[in-house]
């Protein structure tokens, strides 16, 4: 019995094969070129048959699905946040010892001041050629600081711009998230009233040919709509710098009104209209 099933699942490996050799085989040939339409065609009638209803709330799981999705991007902006700060406050360090380094050679240079084989640092007396000595030693190592701290404060400035950039982000996704959801609403409550008209007229016409006759006209409606909206699209596609110039002034200013409209000053907008 096993050696029967593995020589089963070795013609069945086998025919597998073929079906995928000859479709690449097809490919770029004539028959493939039909195959591939005819695959289109059974692609879109099914399509055509989902229900409304089913394709919203498949909208709305995929919707739910891209916000899980955001999480890991809050995790690594999170992460580019801790690491960032992290860097940051290595910066300061850093300005900070420059600061006390370079009060030190500031004293130890003011002492020098003078020919004398003694001097006084903080207090102390030292050999002037050892004071001498030490302040070429810390210049040396303040100025390989000094560039140490250019080179991280500009590291620092690309960090925080990378920072920035992925925060605007997150927060566009957001936004975008939003406006598909009232969207979705709005999709749902236009079926909702859809499937409330066509049950009314369902209910005054008993005849299976009314009904028939209903859904190729909405079929025809919807095919007419969908010939508007390519055109509509295929017009913006082609507009130009200047038209879409254009076209970006318009939408601004309809934000604009909306804004001056909705969060304006009421009393403002009151003594306007006096």
């Amino acid at each position: 019995m096993v050696k029967g099933f593995s020589i089963m699942c070795k013609k069945v490996l086998i025919a597998t094969l073929a079906v995928v050799v000859g479709l690449t085989v097809i490919k770029g040939t004539w028959i493939g070129s039909h195959l591939r339409m005819r695959f289109n065609k059974a692609s879109c009638w099914v399509k055509d048959r989902v229900p409304p209803e089913q394709e919203i709330a498949r909208l709305r799981m995929e919707l739910d699905n891209l916000s899980k999705e955001d999480d890991k991007y809050f995790d690594q902006v999170a992460r580019q946040t801790t690491k960032v700060n992290k860097y940051e406050r290595s910066v300061i360090a850093l300005k900070k010892d420059l600061a006390e380094q370079e009060v030190s050679i500031r004293e130890m240079k003011t002492a020098l001041v003078g020919d004398a084989d003694q001097v006084t640092v903080r207090g102390a007396r030292y050999d002037r050629s050892a004071v001498l000595e030490q302040v070429r030693l810390d210049a040396r190592a303040f100025q390989a600081d000094e560039e140490t701290l250019k080179s991280k404060e500009e590291h620092l400035k690309a960090m925080k711009k990378s920072l920035a950039i992925n925060k605007k982000k997150l927060n566009d996704l957001k936004v975008v998230r939003e406006q598909m959801a009232t969207e979705l609403q709005k999709l749902e409550t236009a079926l909702a009233e859809e499937r409330q008209i066509q049950a009314e007229q369902n209910s005054t016409l008993d005849d299976a040919a009314y009904q028939e006759l209903r859904k190729s006209l909405d079929a025809v409606k919807d095919k007419i709509d969908v010939m508007k909206e390519t055109r509509k699209l295929k017009r913006e596609a082609s507009n130009g710098p200047v038209r879409a110039s254009q076209i970006q002034r318009e939408q601004d200013n309809k934000v604009d009104k909306y804004l001056e409209t909705r969060f304006g000053d009421k009393k403002e907008v009151v003594s306007e209209k006096k």
